[in-house]
């Protein structure tokens, strides 16, 4: 298992929104808070074909270099609890990567939203404002 969690993500230059569950994942590095999404979704949110200010980066994975756009400063997410209230807020770039098996979020992102991953194996987490002790569940 691994940690997911379910955010809203609103385009800043089109006002499109879109819900989404991402994957948690600490191991993609970026500079700034950033959600890597395939091309459907960002066709969604009017990000796709790459507008014109994008940007072409190589992300370096574990076992290969793909070629993603980035749209700075595009979206804002929402981390929704289980309610679908909203826990944190922050401004991030979009990565958009074809091919890409799943959305997920980057380290700084993560750590931007608040989140603490409390067991990875057991998809276990909590929000930095959340009452202590409520641990929360992976999303499916």
């Amino acid at each position: 298992m691994a940690v997911r969690v379910r955010v809203r993500v609103r385009s800043l230059s089109t006002g499109s929104s879109i819900t989404l569950v991402v994957l948690v994942n600490g191991g993609a590095e970026s500079r700034k808070p950033t959600i890597v999404l395939g091309t459907e979704e960002a066709r969604e949110l009017g990000l796709y074909p790459p507008p014109p200010h994008s940007e072409i980066y190589e992300a370096v994975e574990a076992s290969q270099i793909r070629y993603v756009y980035v749209v700075p400063d595009a979206v804002e997410i929402e981390l929704l609890g289980d309610g679908g209230e909203t826990l944190s807020k922050v401004v991030a770039d979009v990565a958009v990567e074809e091919g890409i098996t799943e959305p997920l979020i980057t380290d700084v992102t993560i750590d931007a939203l608040g989140i603490q991953v409390v067991s990875f194996g057991k998809g276990l987490w909590r929000h930095v404002n959340g009452p202590k002790g409520k641990i929360r569940s992976s999303v499916a």
